[in-house]
């Protein structure tokens, strides 16, 4: 977080972040939807949340659960 963050904002944001990645999505992924989640409930710290990664980790290609073949 670049600040303090509501109770709430910071709830909803690790909430759907860990669906996001849980359901096979990548980091960047699942951080963009729980950025966009906090915005659609009417929460006002949607900008808080920073995604920082290594300079050689590519988060949009970071996968951190691999869902089963259908």
């Amino acid at each position: 977080m670049s600040d303090s963050i509501g109770d709430v904002d910071a709830i909803t944001y690790a909430a759907r972040f860990y669906a996001a990645v849980a359901d096979g999505q990548s980091v960047q992924a699942a951080h963009l939807l729980s950025r966009a989640a906090i915005e659609m409930n009417g929460l006002l710290d949607r900008d808080l949340p920073t995604l920082a990664c290594a300079a050689d980790v590519d988060p949009s290609a970071t996968k951190l659960v691999t869902p089963p073949p259908e």
